[in-house]
């Protein structure tokens, strides 16, 4: 598993802001595959982690590809630099696998069981198979940590919980909207969390939506589907009108709404929600200082979520089982792998060997056979090729299973069998 690799950031060691800066730095993966000089690369980019997984064949060391990652987003900044590579990870080999599993199965999320970090891994790995940065290791690796989660999932019971900030989102929305008697909701942007924050409205009752976007027809198209008014970003900066609460979840790399935007509101008896479910931040900070407002990031609402962490660490637990199984499956999945080059180059020595005996002796000794005894003899000694092959395959499943540094052996093993070099010559 040393060929993996991992790069990150996420909201385990890192603000939302700092989180941004690295969102807004991300360039074409192709590029940035060149540029880190690693051999396969796909990029995982959510509301609460950037992370890099690639694959080098030469084992570049982690800590050099995540300064070479720092350089390559702020070339110019050696603060912002300073800033990465202190809050960033740095993983190779089984720990790679291990972080992956876990995210995938919702244990590393900002809200336990988070079911939507599985769509968007799907989605970053189909991304990066069209970019043509994922390769054979990452695509197994990929596939496999997918097969996982859905085990981990279909063995482990998070429905009690909220499994999606969308979820904790709308939990406070409910609370306001039992405080409230009825609930005026804006929502900005148009992507996924806006959608099923909008689904788990619709048909509320006494709740009212207005959906704001950058473009009209967005904001129009959602209007038809949930129910409710719209209006643009521009026309509501402008003039925004009043509301209980506001959830903005846009792809902007900058604040869309900010004190100048809202200032025209009056007091209202009980603070006007606002969730900032975007990162970077949609809504200025500076809205969460005016008493008019109550302001919530995405880390905020995470750390809401994560109250009852006793719950958590059972439900973990639980998990561990059923990821360990599955890292297994893994390992000996690219045992198979690796060996099978190593294999087809010792079956290809042993058969021309065969091969070429066979033919000395029916040039030979054998000369007078008929055409009829040399098919038999060709058969037997290919069955007998086939068979005598199995032998060192065996031995040599069994001893690279058992030795310490088998991996790096095989891995030795199938670089040769690749090369010019005949191995088994």
């Amino acid at each position: 598993m040393d060929r993996f690799g991992l790069v990150g950031i996420s909201h385990r060691r890192a603000s939302v802001e700092e989180i941004g800066r690295f969102t807004r730095g991300l360039g074409d993966p192709a590029e940035m595959r060149r540029a880190l000089g690693v051999d396969e690369l796909v990029v995982l980019n959510t509301c609460n982690r950037v992370e890099l997984y690639w694959v080098s064949k030469g084992r570049r060391n982690a800590d050099e590809v995540l300064r070479d990652f720092a350089r390559l987003l702020f070339p110019v900044d050696p603060e912002a630099r300073r800033m990465a590579t202190s809050a960033c990870y740095a993983l190779t080999g089984e720990a790679v696998v291990k972080h992956l599993y876990s995210v995938l199965a919702g244990l590393d999320s900002l809200v336990l069981g988070d079911e939507q970090i599985v769509g968007q891994f799907r989605r970053a790995l189909v991304a990066a198979r069209e970019a043509r940065t994922c390769g054979p290791w990452l695509g197994l690796l990929g596939d496999e940590a997918l097969k996982a989660s859905r085990k981990v999932r279909a063995a482990i019971d998070f429905s009690k919980r909220p499994t999606s900030i969308a979820e904790v989102a709308a939990q406070q929305l409910k609370a306001r909207h039992r405080e409230l008697g009825g609930l005026r909701v804006v929502l900005v942007g148009c992507g996924e969390m806006i959608r099923t924050t909008a689904a788990r409205l619709k048909g509320w009752q006494g709740v009212e939506l207005h959906f704001v976007n950058r473009t009209l027809t967005g904001a129009e198209a959602l209007a038809e589907v949930h129910g409710g008014s719209c209006e643009s970003l521009a026309s509501f900066q402008a003039g925004a009108g009043e509301f209980d609460a506001l959830v903005a979840a846009t792809g902007a790399t900058e604040p869309v709404l900010g004190p100048e935007h809202l200032a025209a509101l009056a007091p209202a008896e009980r603070p006007r929600l606002l969730l900032d479910l975007g990162v970077p931040a949609d809504l200025d900070p500076a809205l969460g200082e005016d008493p008019r407002f109550e302001r919530y990031d995405v880390m905020e609402l995470g750390a809401q979520a994560e109250a009852g962490r006793r719950e958590a660490e059972l439900l973990v637990r639980e998990a561990r089982p059923v990821l360990r199984q599955a890292i297994a499956r893994l390992r000996e999945k690219l045992f198979q792998k690796d060996l099978g080059p190593v294999a087809q180059e010792l079956r290809q020595a042993v058969e021309a060997r065969a091969e070429a005996e066979l033919r000395r002796f029916l040039d030979g000794p054998l000369a007078h056979l008929a055409e009829e005894d040399r098919a038999v003899v060709e058969q037997l000694v290919a069955r007998l090729a086939a068979q005598t092959v199995q032998v060192p395959l065996s031995a040599m499943r069994k001893s690279l299973r058992e030795l310490p540094l088998g991996e790096d052996v095989l891995l030795n093993l199938r670089l040769d069998a690749q090369s010019e070099y005949n191995l088994f010559a």
